[in-house]
């Protein structure tokens, strides 16, 4: 049976990969290593190529559009949006009585191409104020249910994964 990692939850871990690449001192690799360790525990392998590949293309993204000094608030700003709303901009609920929204899924649904594609999408609404922004201070582990994705987002790179 196939336990492929959500869409959501690939693309959050990619968005705080190039986060953290801006905010610290930390390359994208040793980050996107991070996560790609973490969720091939709980997924099928996912590689950190994957990770670090889109985390590339959404500051490279961000550089086309001269986000400059608003790039990391973009990049919070969309982890909010993809953890708390589903894609057609319902609320996200993380738990129910019958599953989670971690549940892994039979068929691979996260790609590098339809995880750009969203960030892009998410960006200009995100400028146009057509979808809502965290309030300030927001964090991942604000979210009720976050679990183990909100312990994987504040846990600090390991140097023996370089």
């Amino acid at each position: 049976m196939s336990n492929f990692c959500p869409e959501w939850v690939f693309a959050a871990c990619s968005a705080k990969t190039a986060h953290d690449f801006l905010y610290t001192n930390n390359g994208i690799t040793i980050i996107a290593k991070k996560f790609s360790n973490e969720l091939s525990t709980k997924y099928n392998e996912i590689k950190f190529e994957e990770i670090s590949d889109v985390a590339e293309k959404m500051l490279q993204f961000l550089s086309e559009i001269n986000a400059s000094e608003d790039a990391i608030n973009f990049l919070n700003d969309y982890i909010y949006s993809r953890v708390c709303y589903q894609v057609n901009g319902s609320e996200r609920k993380i738990k129910s009585m019958f599953s989670s929204a971690f549940d892994g899924e039979k068929e691979k649904s996260y790609s590098s191409e339809k995880s750009t594609k969203i960030f892009r999408a998410n960006i200009f609404s995100l400028k146009n104020e057509v979808i809502p922004k965290p309030n300030p201070g927001w964090s991942i582990t604000d979210v009720e249910d976050i679990d183990w994705l909100g312990e994987l987002f504040g846990k600090e790179v390991d140097l023996s994964d370089l």
